[in-house]
Parts: C-alpha cells; structure tokens; sequence
C-alpha cells in the first residue's frame, strides 16, 4: 500500500493554505523520498505568498530550506554530492536550486544559481510533472536530475539553517574580506547571522549588527557582534550613519556592508555607512520590493563601490558551510524558533509580513519552521 503524504499547499496570491493529501510515489532511478522533518519560513516564501516572485505558479507547495531523512532510495542512489555513502533513515539536507549543467549560465558563465532552465524544490507548482517539491510536506520526492544533496550528523533545527546561510557564504566569496575589516550588517534574520559569523571568521575583527527586534540583538553578541544598533531605537538612518563611522577608522566608514534586511530603503543608508572604496553586498532582495533612490554619481562613482549582488547558493557555498554548522561554535539552534505545524503555514508568513516578526501573544520570532508532523 503506498504512503500517503500531507502538504499545505498555496492556491494563489494572497491565498489559502489547504493540507492536501497525496500518494507518495516509487521513486524513479537517480530519485529518492525524503521525510521532511523540518522547513524554513524564509522572507522569500512570504513574499511568495503575496505574489512578490516573477515566474512563480500556484499553486504551489513552498518551502526551499528543508531538512529530512531518506525514505526511499531510488535505483542508482549511493552516495551524496560529495562521495558519502547514504542510505535509507540519513538526514540529508537538498540544495534547493538544481541546474541543468548545459545552458550558457551553468556552462560558460559558471553561475547555476541564474540557470536558464533551472528547477528549485519549493519554487515549482503543485503539479503531476512537479509532485511534492516543496519542503512545507510530509515527504518531498527529490525528482529532478541530478539534484545535489548533502549527509549530515546535524539535529535537524541546526541543519534546516544550511540554505539561508549559504547565502552569506556566496557574498563573502565576493567580498573577499581582509584581516582587520570592520563589517556592517544590515539585518538580523538567518542570512545576517550568516554574514556576522562568516565575516568574523575570515577576518573581520568588527562587525556592527543593525535590525531588531531587541531580542535577535542580543543573540547576535553570542554570534561575535561587537556593537548592535536596534532600529526601532535609533530611528533616524542619519543618526545611524553616524554610529557606524564613529566606530571606523578616522570616521571614513565601514569597509564592508552587507544588506541582509530585504528594505530597499536599507540601501542608500548602507551606502553612506561605507567607506570610499568599500563594498557592498546585496543578499537581501529576493523578491520584488519595490524602486530605491539613489545618485549614481555621489553614492556610487565617487565613493568608487564594488556593488555585488547574490542571487542563491550553489552546491560549493553549502559544502563551505556545513563543516562550520557541525562545529557548533556558537548556539544554532537557538535561531530556530517557533516551530510550527503546517496548520500554521499561514501564520508564520504573516508573521514577517504583517505582525512584526512576532507571534503567539507577541513573542518574538527568530526563525520559524514547519515540523509537518506536528499535531495542529
């Protein structure tokens, strides 16, 4: 008898999550079935929800930062992207994005983050050719070819945080820090602990910590902040910009910013945070939010910024990361909080979207997941 399998599923737009049922399917030769045991609710999936995503069809079951077991192992499945062993009952974490290998992005420009025909768990319909793709599910068939994978010994609530972090890890790979480097994070979701811990690790000796709530803030000193500017208490962005160049060298501004917020707004005031010659990170922008203004002149060509942006993490920044995740240097799991039970996928996108990360009373949400086994 096949298994059945339950996932909240997204109608549409501004829509209705419905747990659905479905038949889990024999995984075909190269494919395998993962038990989900964790999902993160990224900013993406709720700005996803509102429609926020060019190419997105609903309707859809989200979720692109999950964590699970192998159920089922189809014909020809041995081992991970890296050449370990696996086996049915591992946990294994999905790299979401899976490149085709063969356009002109993967093969000559060497970014299948931007693949022309790239397929991405919790970025495809809910459809016979796209059947359980997203983590906010019971079981998620792991079907497109080719998709990379990972073994870990993590507990789930740390491995569930591999994805947002490779994201941090992609920027530092073209911000290429220096020993000495004061460092500006503008964000304190997943993707700016990221940034704060990496960037400490290859060699910023400062890292300033702007966002909120007050309890993330403090958090982000257990992770190697050395000062945390709390927004809803510095209110003014100027008031801002001069606390950030008080703590540079002769007041010139931060070497590296990294925009880790996801406010358009948070550009120009980063901007001006920065030293002449210092750069700038996007990581933030994953959906559409909207127009900023900016003067390429006085903000851009005469502080002479090297200006990257990231769109995703490929296989390399998660084979980068997981070993630092493993170390357990600093308190992981406490970043994942609330979980939830698909019951309340709703609820947890509208926690980031409309209730200012809080939840159940007004506790502060750090990084809500979907346990889809949970009873709820």
């Amino acid at each position: 008898m096949a298994k059945i399998g339950k996932a909240a599923v997204l109608d549409k737009p501004n829509g209705t999550f419905t747990i659905k049922e479905y038949e889990v399917p024999e995984p075909r030769p190269g494919t395998f079935i993962l038990r989900t045991e964790l999902a993160g609710v990224c900013a993406t999936d709720a700005h996803m929800y509102t429609g926020g995503l060019a190419g997105i069809s609903y309707p859809i079951i989200l979720g692109h930062e999950f964590c699970g077991v192998i159920d089922k192992l189809g014909e020809g499945v041995t081992e991970d992207a890296i050449g370990n062993p696996v086996k049915e009952g591992d946990r294994v974490i999905i790299i979401p994005g899976v490149g085709c290998g063969h356009c002109y992005m993967c093969a000559i420009a060497k970014t299948p983050t931007v693949c022309e025909r790239i397929a991405a768990y919790g970025f495809m319909p809910d459809d016979p050719a796209n059947m359980l793709s997203g983590g906010y599910s019971q079981y998620v068939y792991v079907q497109y070819a080719n998709s990379p994978f990972l073994k870990t010994t993590l507990p789930a609530n740390i491995a569930v945080l591999t994805e947002p972090l490779t994201i941090a890890i992609h920027g530092l790979n073209k911000a290429r820090p220096k020993v000495g480097t004061v460092a500006v994070v503008q964000g304190s979701g997943a993707i700016g602990f990221g940034a704060l811990y990496f960037a400490k690790k290859m060699g910023a000796y400062k890292v300033i910590v702007i966002g909120g709530p007050k309890e993330r803030l403090e958090l982000a000193k257990e992770f190697g902040a050395d000062l945390t500017i709390d927004i809803e208490e510095v209110k003014d962005p100027a008031e801002r910009v001069k606390i950030v160049k008080g703590e540079t060298i002769a007041g010139r501004g931060a070497d590296i910013v990294f925009e880790a917020a996801g406010f358009p707004s948070a550009i120009p005031e980063g901007l001006a945070m920065m030293r002449t010659s210092g750069t700038y990170i996007e990581l933030g922008m994953f959906t559409d939010r909207g127009p900023v203004s900016i003067n390429p002149h006085t903000d851009m060509m005469l502080k002479n910024v090297d200006f990257y942006a990231c769109w995703g993490g490929e296989l390399e920044f998660f084979v980068q990361g997981l070993p630092f995740l493993e170390k357990r240097e600093v308190p992981w799991e406490k970043l994942v909080n609330p979980i939830l039970p698909l019951s309340r996928a709703k609820e947890a996108v509208e926690a980031i979207l409309k209730k200012g990360w809080k939840l159940d009373g007004g506790k502060t949400v750090f990084k809500s997941a979907i346990d889809p086994w949970m009873e709820g």
